[in-house]
């Protein structure tokens, strides 16, 4: 039947859920040094670890990081607290960062992150299995049109449509978390795409060398300079 998941129980998939402790922060400011950065990520709690993204060429920051936090309950307080902190003039943006691959912007969320999803929305009580089931069915751009389309008629509308239909404020949540999950996959993924070509390109440079000095110094100058030294001037 289409729309519907797989026969995975909530259950099963609850259970490998794997809620990150990795926030992604964006729009920091360029100018902000990383331990302003840290010192504003460390009023949530206490900061594992942190990672500027920059590009590897230029070493130019390219504005977001990601944050490891002890664990899930302290990064899910980021997400509700750190989010919208001003750091020169900007208001910081945190998502999740999650571990697995990314998905397509076509391919299902998956029943695992429509759970975690669920676990994120605040107050009580979270969306029914029906729901988690039927956006777990939904890809990325599927949420994105859900969303605008429910947003369309303007907050007036949107605000009526809360207060008369039960649940749609924690389906609507709830779709949120799901598109900044696929965000934060999408960050990390191009990220490591930038490391794997500067690894590349450095590897092509150091090929490169080892060449050239294998011409200097083994080869062609010195046959160079043993045929010069054999020519006799008249």
């Amino acid at each position: 039947m289409e729309g519907t998941m797989p026969s995975m129980s909530l259950a099963a998939a609850a259970a490998n859920c794997r809620c990150s402790r990795v926030v992604f922060v964006g729009n920091i400011p360029y100018h902000a040094s990383e331990a302003e950065l840290r010192d504003a990520c460390e009023l949530i709690g206490p900061v594992r670890s942190l990672r500027l993204a920059a590009d590897p060429a230029t070493g130019k920051r390219k504005g977001y990081a990601f944050v490891e936090y002890p664990n899930d309950e302290t990064a899910r307080s980021a997400l509700r607290n750190l989010g919208g902190h001003t750091l020169r003039g900007r208001d910081l943006r945190v998502r999740l960062a999650r571990r697995r691959g990314p998905r397509g912007d076509n391919d299902p969320v998956g029943l695992e992150d429509a759970i975690h999803a669920a676990s994120l929305v605040s107050g009580a009580p979270p969306p029914p299995d029906p729901v988690t089931r039927f956006l777990a069915a939904r890809s990325p751009r599927e949420l994105r049109e859900m969303v605008a389309a429910l947003e369309g008629d303007g907050p007036d509308t949107l605000m009526m449509l809360v207060e008369h239909v039960p649940g749609l404020a924690a389906v609507m949540e709830q779709a949120s978390h799901l598109l900044e999950m696929a965000a934060g996959d999408k960050a990390a993924a191009e990220e490591a795409k930038s490391k794997k070509r500067a690894a590349a390109e450095a590897s092509d440079d150091d090929d490169r060398r080892a060449k050239v000095g294998k011409v200097e110094h083994g080869g062609f100058k010195d046959k160079i300079a043993v045929s010069s030294a054999g020519v006799t001037c008249f």
